[in-house]
């Protein structure tokens, strides 16, 4: 196969505000600093993945406006594939607009614009078929018409059985109810999910009973707990992982590190539970600087065998 890994999901530029903390209801305050840097779930994890030595593609559409050519151009930056990347010249590229408070906690609110209009047409199936991992994150969905969803859909229950799905549905596809959650599972072999939106998926508020449930249809499930670090379950395999203290400045895009750093272990033949540390070293590493990809570290700049010996 050509490709490591290849990401379809949102591109948008971010709009990062920091603030000395949110707005209380009915409330006002003030924005101190202020960056704008690339963003969208399944981009910031290609990126990541790239930067770790990994051959990565993406899929995905932007308008021919400022924003898309900072985007296009971060990728590339980034030696991420973009030959596949769709332009829609009478549309504006996805927006999301972020504030970040003195703790690193975010906010975020969502502008698709073109992210919303993929259609099967656009994409190009010998592409998604010509890589090891396909890594898809989730669409607004704005308009029930808009086609990005359904193409996603659509295209996942023709792809290739030699090519492994991992998905990180968020909390947009999990807010669309269980049968949608179950469609989506259905299709997935490593799902990537937080504890909240595990059990919001399955509609339990008992931890174990929704690991159990939701563990016996996909091949890994990977269950990000925040601070409580990660969770991994394999058929009779289970892994409880920590986290790596760091002094944070902005948790922006830290699942999406983690998620990178994982995957970058299953590729290379690392164990479960050594793919989970490497991910909670990335996942910790990319909230030292404001942005989501900006603190990741390149091949070069770590050592992987120091980071699974790592006691945490």
């Amino acid at each position: 196969m050509t490709f490591d890994i290849i990401g379809w999901g949102a591109l948008n530029v971010d709009r990062l505000c920091k603030v000395n903390e949110f707005a209380s209801e009915d409330g006002e305050t003030f924005i101190y600093e202020e960056a704008k840097t690339c963003g969208g779930s399944a981009s910031n994890t290609i990126i990541a993945t790239s930067k770790m030595g990994l051959n990565a593609g993406y899929i995905g559409k932007i308008g021919k406006d400022s924003n898309g050519m900072m985007m296009k151009d971060y990728l590339e930056e980034n030696n991420v594939d973009t030959a596949h990347l769709i332009i829609d010249e009478n549309d504006e590229t996805g927006e999301v607009i972020g504030f970040i408070d003195n703790e690193g906690n975010r906010k975020l609110y969502v502008t698709p614009k073109v992210n919303d209009k993929i259609f099967n047409e656009d994409i190009n199936r010998r592409y998604i078929n010509d890589t090891k991992i396909l890594h898809l994150t989730s669409f607004v969905g704005l308009n029930p018409d808009d086609p990005s969803i359904d193409t996603q859909f659509e295209l996942l229950e023709e792809l290739s059985s030699d090519v492994t799905v991992s998905f990180d549905p968020g909390m947009l596809y999990v807010n669309r109810g269980k049968k949608f959650m179950d469609r989506l599972i259905d299709l997935t072999d490593i799902l990537l999910i937080n504890e909240n939106e595990l059990l919001i998926a399955t509609g339990l508020n008992d931890f174990d009973r929704a690991v159990e449930e939701v563990s016996s249809k996909v091949d890994i499930l990977v269950v990000k707990r925040s601070t409580n670090g990660s969770f991994i379950k394999k058929d009779d395999e289970e892994y409880h992982v920590g986290i790596f203290n760091v002094d944070t400045v902005d948790t922006t895009g830290a699942g999406d590190a983690y998620n990178a750093g994982f995957l970058y272990g299953i590729i290379n033949n690392y164990t479960l539970k050594q793919s989970a540390v490497i991910g909670s070293y990335i996942a910790a590493a990319s909230t030292t600087k404001t942005g989501a990809t900006e603190a990741i570290p390149t091949i070069d700049e770590i050592d992987i065998d120091e980071i699974i010996n790592s006691k945490i």
